[in-house]
């Protein structure tokens, strides 16, 4: 072991070659997106989202929101070109759809079947699935998902969605 190796190993950077995942393993351990499309295959198969949904959204303003998300959040938020303020205002307005989506959708029967996360709950969680889904069936990019969703609360300075900023 090099001794770069051994100062990266002491800062908790490096897993010990004991630790090391064999390719063989690597099978039993999902990525985020993977995890991201189980939850919304659930969610779309188990609720009635994509129905909903598509007759709140028109087609212009989720590729709008497509284009935004691919865009980066980070990117877009910490720049000060027009561009950004245009993009700014895009954000907003996905995020304000979720919530007021969120509000409409508390008695609809199908949501108490939605599958949630740890911070957030099923029915934003069902949303944000099945904006995912209909921007992959119409093959757009910049897919919605929760960790954008957070990214968004952070840098839009809103309130958080969920159990703890009901």
């Amino acid at each position: 072991m090099s001794w770069k190796r051994v100062f990266q190993y002491c800062r908790g950077k490096v897993i010990p070659m004991t630790r090391r995942v064999t390719p063989g393993d690597r099978s039993s351990f999902k990525t985020y997106d993977e995890v991201m499309d189980e939850v919304t295959r659930w969610n779309v198969e188990n609720t009635e989202i994509i129905q909903i949904l598509r007759g709140d959204i028109s087609d212009e303003r989720l590729l709008a929101w497509s284009e935004a998300l691919k865009e980066g959040i980070r990117g877009v938020m910490r720049s000060k070109t027009a561009r950004a303020e245009a993009v700014y205002k895009t954000y907003l307005d996905l995020y304000r759809f979720i919530i007021q989506e969120r509000i409409k959708l508390a008695n609809e029967p199908s949501m108490k079947k939605a599958k949630g996360t740890e911070d957030l709950d099923p029915i934003t969680v069902c949303i944000v699935c099945g904006i995912r889904y209909l921007q992959k069936q119409f093959g757009m990019p910049g897919l919605l998902s929760t960790m954008r969703l957070k990214l968004l609360q952070r840098y839009l300075e809103l309130p958080a969605i969920g159990p703890d900023g009901e």
